[in-house]
């Protein structure tokens, strides 16, 4: 994708906050009940679970979700693609409804000086059936998947910061700067920039990133790489499956190649990784997490050496290219991963 500071690649790390507005096609409303509501926010959680990042604040209104998210480094549209997909399949079998659910996702690059009026005019009162992720800053421990501390830091300590969030939310942001977030023709050029979605990275370069991957994985876990693709079903070789799945879709490598390289089945793959999320959640995540920061390095030097991104030249495709969040499927079920 393109920004105001360059290229940015599949496989960056991103530092950026984006404000991703995603809309239905039908007159209906989004999210019509509790149940929808949390398979919603289930969505939003798969997310961030896969793929890493952080979710400000968060408003779904009619046929409208708007997110303020940071990508780690899936950028937004890959990222925007495990709620899309998962909620678009749900919906249509809860309505019994076929055919296309969203529009072409719509992201803006938001600087991050507006970061505290973003997020309160996200949460500004709701003018008809919806809901947002203001309970998250008026309550602690509400909704533990939006990131309140990073703008509660700005407003104050301890409870005065919840107290001024309140107040300013009461208050309420200046005109033009609500008329700036609410336009998509970005009333305040300084305020966001309109940006395209990436093309997925070489294949040249995920097969390297899953090639070190393996490398780190089997390093931690004392694994050969070749058993990984083995037929064994070890329970040490599942764990080890399951973290080269979680660490390369985090830096963006598809499903579909790490697949393929392990010789299963990419539902397979998704189904034991989520087994083992249930019985170690925070264990899990603190071993990905480890081998992502030992990792960095080599993903910058690949980067480097990757050169241009195939295209115009510029990074960027046209809206005609994009890929439409609908028609994406989850892969089809094969066995049954070992345990």
């Amino acid at each position: 994708m393109k920004t105001g500071r360059g290229r940015v690649g599949a496989g960056d790390k991103l530092a950026d906050i984006f404000h991703v507005m995603l809309r239905g096609c039908r007159a209906e409303a989004l999210v019509r009940d509790e149940e929808d509501r949390r398979k919603m926010i289930g969505s939003i959680e798969s997310m961030l679970f896969w793929c890493g990042g952080r979710v400000f604040g968060c408003r779904c209104e009619a046929d409208r979700l708007d997110l303020l998210l940071e990508p780690a480094r899936v950028p937004p549209g890959g990222m925007m693609r495990y709620v899309t997909v998962s909620y678009a399949l749900y919906l249509n079998r809860a309505r019994g409804e076929i055919g296309q659910v969203f529009r072409p996702l719509q992201v803006y690059l938001l600087q991050r000086a507006f970061r505290t009026e973003f997020v309160l005019w996200l949460h500004r009162p709701l003018t008809g059936a919806g809901w947002s992720a203001d309970a998250a800053y008026v309550e602690s421990q509400r909704m533990p998947w939006v990131d309140t501390e990073t703008v509660l830091e700005e407003l104050g300590r301890g409870p005065g910061a919840r107290r001024q969030y309140r107040a300013l939310r009461a208050r309420g942001i200046e005109e033009e700067l609500a008329a700036a977030f609410e336009s998509s023709r970005n009333t305040l050029s300084h305020v966001h920039t309109a940006v395209r979605p990436a093309l997925t990275m070489r294949k040249r370069r995920q097969r390297a990133l899953l090639r070190s991957v393996v490398r780190h994985v089997a390093q931690h876990e004392a694994v050969g790489p070749q058993e990984l693709a083995s037929r064994s079903r070890a329970r040490r070789l599942c764990r080890a499956r399951c973290l080269v799945t979680l660490v390369a879709v985090r830096f963006g490598v598809a499903l579909t190649s790490i697949a393929d390289l392990l010789d299963r089945d990419g539902s397979t793959l998704e189904e034991s990784v989520l087994r083992q999320r249930e019985r170690d959640p925070r264990g899990l995540l603190s071993v990905v997490e480890a081998i992502v920061a030992d990792m960095a390095e080599e993903e910058a030097d690949l980067i480097e050496t990757d050169g241009q991104e195939p295209g115009d030249g510029s990074g960027n495709v046209a809206e005609s290219d994009e890929v439409d969040p609908d028609t994406a499927a989850p892969h089809a079920k094969d066995r049954p991963e070992e345990e």
